[in-house]
């Protein structure tokens, strides 16, 4: 919490709000917070009024990769398969970070004897999931590719015992990275929620991979701590 802006303010005021040591003494608390002097000027208890403790922060954040769209034995699909959840940062002081999830890949709409379109799409961490070969699933995506997309599952070449060609799923889209740093105050406790992976398409003959899920790593003083799951950290100066 910050310092008051006005009426008396003590040395005990400064110390319970940046910490330090006894006996007080003001040149503990050079630069801080901004508007405090810097080492080797004058300095007073008045230069603390409206002051806090605060502990800046960089994050980088993604949201899920998308799933890949299934893949047919005869005709086209329709449909995509389940788009990546929302991953974000939230607490006290600032405006939430968001970084949404991928859309899934479209359902049988590749025709057979066309691949690139299958694989999922590559992240900023690392790769898709592969395209599935006619008459075999798509790959699932890597779980360390955070916010990669998964495979399109494969389709079908008609033949003289089945003259119908059948279209290969769609690779799913990757998520978008996000990065940035925040100044909080002391003490603040931040939520990290993960977006979940898009599951592949399992309503064709071929299924599509799922994505990989969403990742978020904060970095306070040069330590980064990643999570890779949903939780909580309370920043301290």
């Amino acid at each position: 919490m910050a310092l008051q802006t006005t009426g008396p303010i003590s040395h005990s005021d400064v110390q319970g709000e940046f910490g330090g040591t006894n006996p007080i003494s003001l040149s503990e608390y050079y630069s801080a917070a901004t508007g405090v002097p810097a080492t080797g000027n004058p300095i007073s208890l008045s230069d603390f009024y409206g002051t806090a403790n605060t502990v800046t922060f960089t994050y980088e954040i993604i949201g899920g990769g998308g799933g890949g769209g299934y893949g047919r034995e005869d005709n086209a699909g329709s449909g995509r398969a389940s788009s990546g959840g929302t991953s974000s940062i939230s607490g006290a002081g600032f405006t939430t970070v968001t970084a949404s999830g991928a859309l899934g890949g479209r359902n049988g709409s590749i025709a057979y004897n066309s691949y690139p379109a299958r694989a999922g799409d590559s992240s900023y961490y690392g790769s898709g999931g592969s395209g599935g070969n006619n008459g075999f699933p798509g790959g699932n995506a890597p779980s360390t590719s955070y916010g990669a997309g998964g495979g399109g599952g494969g389709g079908d070449q008609g033949d003289f015992l089945d003259y119908d060609d059948g279209n290969a799923g769609e690779g799913g889209n990757a998520a978008s990275r996000s990065t940035g740093s925040i100044t909080v105050v002391s003490g603040t406790t931040i939520t990290i929620t993960i977006g979940a992976k898009g599951a592949g398409s399992t309503g064709g003959d071929h299924r599509g991979g799922n994505g990989a899920a969403g990742f978020a790593k904060i970095t306070v003083d040069g330590v980064a701590t990643n999570f890779t799951s949903s939780g909580t950290m309370t920043l301290t100066s």
